[in-house]
């Protein structure tokens, strides 16, 4: 049997790496740029030309940076869908405590639960103890 010493596992590395799909272009964008091109193509169809003209010049720009733009080396597409989670589902803030009002005083001394319960003695009569040893000698 042969013992290596410092034995060295390569750790995998850009696993969250989105794969290319042609050339510099990933899935993602591709269908980001698709749908631009459908919706740009659509207004074109139904919008008199001069309107057009302008929401191309506005659309197409968004677009590009939509597929292509990164800030901190995380695509805008990214954080576009974090933002709009962020502001479309409810929010909870469980680390802010619920201040409750009540009437009664702050401090209400009150005796220990253990007194209580040894002032209370549970008695047996005759019939029921008989029950117990019967069950115990089973």
């Amino acid at each position: 049997m042969v013992k290596l010493k410092n034995m060295v596992y390569q750790v995998p590395q850009f696993i969250k790496e989105e794969t290319k799909l042609m050339g510099w272009i990933t899935f993602t964008q591709l269908w980001i740029l698709l749908s631009f091109g459908g919706l740009i193509v659509l207004l074109f169809f139904i919008l008199i030309p001069w309107l057009w003209m302008i929401l191309l010049m506005v659309l197409a720009p968004a677009c590009v940076f939509l597929a292509f733009g990164q800030m901190h080396s995380v695509p805008i597409y990214t954080l576009v869908m974090a933002a709009i989670r962020h502001f479309w589902l409810p929010k909870f803030y469980l680390w802010k405590k619920e201040k409750t009002f009540s009437k009664t005083p702050e401090y209400i001394p009150q005796k220990p639960k253990s007194t209580v319960e040894t002032n209370i003695k549970k008695q047996l009569d005759k019939k029921t103890l008989k029950q117990l040893t019967d069950i115990l000698d089973k």
